[in-house]
């Protein structure tokens, strides 16, 4: 009478163990399936950070290819020292003045003129810098030391005809600044820049 309990335990533990077994196994394919996962993201984001890095390298590389490694334009400095004095010049004298001077808000005398005189003058000063742009790309010195300054001086003063014309000018001591030091910086390089307002002077380009 004692060995039917046995009998139906012995069923009865492996059953329990064929249980704790595949639990066991279950347990163990999620945490594969999990480390696989991780192991993908982690190689999509190396992946990612290198192709980032390859597209800052190759943007850094086009950037220093713009520039010549000789001359390509016949008298570029002369014309670049020419077309920078009267974009200089121009600008402090009918636009940076009377911004300073207030002449530009609303009510004040002369506001008017001042606006007609800054908006011509903008145009003028955009076309000078496209000018002394080309010029610079042309020269292998200029081209390394004010190719950026240009370029960000030509967008800044494209956009200045609108700027005067809302009495939008917070932007104008950042143009100032940047104008100033393309100056200062063909100046440090022996160009010899002055500013000068006589537009008869202005370079065809």
């Amino acid at each position: 009478m004692n060995s039917l309990p046995r009998i139906v335990a012995v069923p009865a533990l492996l059953s329990l163990a064929l249980v704790a077994g595949c639990n066991n196994g279950s347990s163990s394919a999620s945490s594969n399936t999990a480390s696989g996962a991780s192991s993908n993201a982690a190689a999509t984001s190396n992946s990612g950070a290198a192709s980032a890095g390859a597209t800052s390298s190759g943007t850094a590389t086009n950037a220093a290819a713009k520039c010549p490694t000789s001359n390509t334009r016949s008298f570029a400095k002369t014309r670049f020292v020419t077309d920078i004095g009267l974009t200089v010049g121009t600008f402090h004298r009918w636009i940076w003045k009377p911004y300073k001077a207030g002449t530009f808000q609303k009510g004040a005398h002369g506001r008017i003129k001042a606006i007609i005189k800054g908006v011509g003058v903008s145009a003028l000063d955009l076309k000078l810098m496209n000018n002394a742009k080309k010029n610079v790309e042309a020269n292998p010195t200029l081209c390394k030391v004010l190719a950026a300054p240009i370029e960000n001086a030509v967008g800044a003063l494209g956009g200045l005809k609108g700027k005067i014309t809302s009495g939008d000018l917070t932007s104008l001591t950042s143009l100032e600044g940047t104008l100033s030091g393309i100056m200062h910086t063909g100046n440090k390089n022996g160009l010899g820049i002055t500013e000068s307002t006589d537009q008869s002077k202005a370079s065809q380009g």
